[in-house]
């Protein structure tokens, strides 16, 4: 049991790596076609859009990988009992 929850634990920690990743090369202007642009946004984009659903951008910045760095890290929290320390 320990080992699932440990590769859950990474999963999430890559998941926060990878939104991370994709907010930075959003400052540039990559070609969509390219592989790796559209594996990140494969990934991360289905995780974004619902928090882009719920909160617009303010005044041109764009939240959602805040809120969902940390809904992630919360997660991770919870998966490993850190919330009843």
């Amino acid at each position: 049991m320990l080992i699932v929850i440990a590769l859950v634990y990474w999963g999430i920690d890559l998941l926060i790596l990878l939104v991370v990743v994709s907010s930075i090369m959003s400052w540039f202007q990559l070609d969509p076609r390219n592989p790796l642009v559209k594996l990140m946004n494969g990934i991360v984009d289905p995780l974004l859009h619902p928090i882009r659903a719920l909160i617009p951008a303010a005044g041109g910045l764009d939240f959602s990988p805040m809120i969902a760095i940390l809904i992630l890290y919360f997660l991770q929290k919870l998966l490993t009992g850190g919330l009843a320390h």
